[in-house]
């Protein structure tokens, strides 16, 4: 298997797997957080509703930030597969890409450790210490969608990589999604999945390609 098949196997099934798990299977197994609740008070929600659902919730959380995971690496290693006119860019793109793996890891963390003291009866710790697991996502969605700009700048340069409409779709999301999610955190979650649907349909292109 080469860096390119690798590459889009990352593109295709990651991102498909993410927003399952995220969206169908966080629900079902742990339960829907109501979202109109206070910031302290929907971060004491989550904790209780995680720790009665402690093994699933760990297992669900840690499946999702995998394929999180999965997802970044494959644009980190399709930015850094550049080497026409857009390699520069695709460099940079994957730099930022690559900073960005580190911010699911350190939220996943620290909510596991919400959850670790929650359970230990010490409810303000970790309450506190939850709010600053959901406060480290708030940097994701605006250097992921630095990363789709400098990436799309790079395709389009590159030319061939991926079609023109791809193309144009995931620098459209980049430049959508850095203000989107201060405008309204459902908008930017709306632009971060449609920019999954992009992910994955580059992955396939990617993979039916003919080097």
């Amino acid at each position: 298997m080469n860096t390119r098949v690798f590459t889009s196997w990352l593109l295709i099934i990651c991102p498909i797997a993410m927003m399952v798990v995220f969206i169908v299977l966080e629900p079902l197994v742990i339960g829907e957080i109501d979202e109109s609740l206070a910031v302290r008070e929907r971060a004491l929600a989550t904790l209780e509703t995680f720790s009665d659902n402690e093994v699933p919730g760990y297992f669900v959380n840690i499946l999702g930030v995998v394929f999180m995971l999965g997802t970044i690496s494959g644009l980190a290693l399709l930015g850094k597969s550049l080497e026409g006119n857009g390699a520069a860019l695709g460099t940079v793109s994957s730099l930022i890409f690559t900073a960005v793996l580190a911010i699911p890891v350190i939220a996943l963390g620290l909510s596991l450790s919400a959850g670790e003291i929650f359970a230990e009866g010490y409810t303000d710790t970790a309450v506190s210490v939850e709010l600053m697991a959901e406060s480290t996502f708030m940097g994701f969605p605006i250097f992921l969608g630095l990363g789709y700009i400098l990436l799309g700048l790079g395709l389009l340069l590159e030319k061939g990589t991926l079609p023109i409409a791809l193309t144009g779709l995931l620098l459209l999301a980049g430049v959508v999604m850095l203000p989107g999610i201060l405008l309204d955190p459902g908008f930017g979650f709306l632009v971060f999945a449609i920019s999954m649907l992009v992910v994955v349909a580059s992955g396939v292109f990617l993979l039916r390609r003919s080097d």
